[in-house]
């Protein structure tokens, strides 16, 4: 007995030792600055764990958390919460072509302006400059990675390894940043519903958006930027392009294969679909009288935290309302004006859900949703099949996903109708539909290791080494060297040096036989004179 006892002290000593080593506090700067309360959902939950594992935490957003944890902190932006008062749905009840171009340009033309108020605010905000005056030093810095990078250019400004991470799937112009090549004709763009393997209207599509983007778009936020830092950080030094392929170590993206498809991975990336994810726990008494209530199960109806419900037409409300009327399932929808479905005892409307709890419930059959990656990764989780209705953002290409995994279909705002709808639910709630979202589920839950550790190992090793699994040698390449030009240009060098040699020899021998049958016609013209003369 007293064997064992040492024993198991020893083992428990080894452990502690291990753990010892592996959990050394680290001090850690997280900078979400984009006003939009998504973003911040996706990466919450990893932040908020680095804390309750021992390390201090301090994250620079505009929505601090009202009862944050013990060791973290946050640096208040203030900025308008919103990015922009999101429009009425009304306003999609448009051509989807139109729609698409709509969100595509947007994110440049309003992008731009979006860029210097995002430096603005973190180079003039008060809680920042105290913040700053402060001189903390940090082990590791987050920041995330969508259309401004003024985050990035302040994570700069301190000596410590970078961490890009984001709420979606990888941008594309992140990939160049990761020497990740970008295949037009085979890869699912970020702005395209398109998916992978593209027609060759959708790979047109995709590349006049690209090109639109490194010619235009890209080059015109980052010249703000950089006018907005000249401007408050005068003679400083930073180019985006090299932090970003020197400081930034790693990139955490949301995405995960299961459910957003085989991409092209860097020993620098790290997929985190699903980070946010807590375990799901019972829903509300009321509500699970209702679910319960059920014979034949529950849809549960969302459109995410920005797009209101409310707002759309009457007529296209009215075709919500008949086509839940035509289905046998009850509804659960998150409309901001409960009264819009009085009359309607077979649906129960609120201003909020809980939405997780919602979905993973054993009752509730399938979700009709937005396309949102929270939401399409939180169907996934539960393995409960989904309607996408895409309309702004990476929804289309979240649908593309969902639909190619066989997680999901996708209906466009336009073409929906009370006959449409409900005959896309009969389809959710099919056999095969069922089978499918358990089958992607099984897929997206076996991994080789727990998504949040994971992510909390890397920032770890990231911090401890300074440095991160190395960058593919393709980010030391410049453009010219990356699409072989230069390869090409020697080779036609080479082609055009011989070609000149050939002309010459040419040339040469053209002008030897001139000389010889000038001298041949000159001899025989002196034989005739001779002749003539004898």
């Amino acid at each position: 007995m007293a064997h064992q006892k040492l024993l198991l002290l020893l083992v428990l000593a080894t452990v502690i030792l291990q753990l010892s080593h592996n959990v050394e506090a680290i001090n850690i700067l997280a900078i979400v600055s984009v006003p939009l309360k998504s973003h911040y959902m996706a990466l919450q939950m990893l932040f908020r764990e680095l804390a309750i594992r021992g390390h201090s935490v301090t994250v620079m957003n505009n929505y601090p958390d009202v009862n944050a944890t013990q060791n973290l902190k946050f640096i208040d932006l203030a900025a308008s919460r919103e990015m922009a008062h999101f429009p009425p749905m009304t306003e999609f009840e448009v051509n989807v072509l139109s729609q698409k171009l709509s969100n595509f340009i947007k994110h440049f033309t309003m992008g731009v302006q979006r860029a210097k108020d995002d430096c603005e605010n973190l180079l003039l905000n008060e809680n920042v400059k105290q913040f700053r005056a402060k001189g903390e030093k940090f082990d590791v810095i987050f920041v995330e990675q969508f259309m401004s990078d003024c985050g990035l250019m302040l994570a700069a400004m301190y000596d410590a390894p970078i961490i890009g991470i984001t709420s979606h799937t990888l941008l594309p112009w992140a990939y160049q940043r990761l020497g990740i090549p970008f295949d037009f004709s085979s890869d699912a763009y970020y702005f395209s519903d398109a998916g992978t393997n593209p027609n060759i209207f959708y790979k047109l599509e995709s590349f006049l958006y690209n090109l639109y983007m490194k010619a235009y778009g890209e080059f015109s936020v980052h010249q703000n930027i950089y006018k907005t830092f000249d401007k408050y950080v005068p003679n400083n030094q930073l180019d985006i392009a090299k932090i970003a392929k020197e400081k930034m170590k790693m990139m955490f993206v949301y995405q995960h294969h299961s459910i957003t498809g085989a991409r092209l991975l860097a020993p620098s990336l790290l997929e985190i679909a699903g980070i946010h994810i807590r375990k799901p726990k019972p829903v509300p008494k009321d509500i699970e009288k209702f679910i319960n209530s059920a014979t034949h199960g529950v849809v549960y109806v969302s459109f995410g935290s920005n797009l209101k419900a409310s707002t759309m037409s009457s007529q296209k409300l009215q075709h919500f309302m008949d086509a839940f009327r035509k289905i046998p399932q009850k509804v659960l929808w998150k409309m901001e004006n409960s009264s819009l479905t009085a009359g309607n005892d077979n649906v129960l409307a609120d201003d909020w859900f809980p939405q997780l709890d919602i979905l993973c419930h054993s009752n509730v059959l399938a979700f009709v949703s937005h396309g949102g990656m929270l939401s399409f990764s939180e169907a996934a989780h539960c393995g409960k099949p989904l309607i996408t209705i895409p309309f702004f953002g990476d929804q289309f290409s979240n649908s593309a996903a969902a639909r190619e995994s066989g997680l999901g279909i996708t209906m466009y705002f336009q073409d929906i109708t009370a006959d449409t709808l409900s005959e896309a639910i009969r389809q959710l709630t099919s056999p095969k539909m069922q089978e499918n979202a358990k089958r992607v589920s099984k897929l997206w839950h076996d991994r080789p290791q727990n998504v949040m550790d994971s992510a909390i190992y890397w920032t770890e090793y990231v911090a401890r080494h300074g440095d991160a699994p190395a960058a593919l040698p393709s980010t030391r390449r410049t453009w010219f060297e990356s699409t072989l030009l230069d390869v090409y240009s020697v080779l036609l060098g080479v082609l055009l040096a011989i070609l000149f040699v050939v002309y010459l020899i040419i040339s040469k021998v053209i002008l030897i036989l001139a000389s010889v049958l000038k001298l041949f016609s000159n001899g025989k013209s002196n034989c005739t004179d001779n002749k003539k003369n004898a």
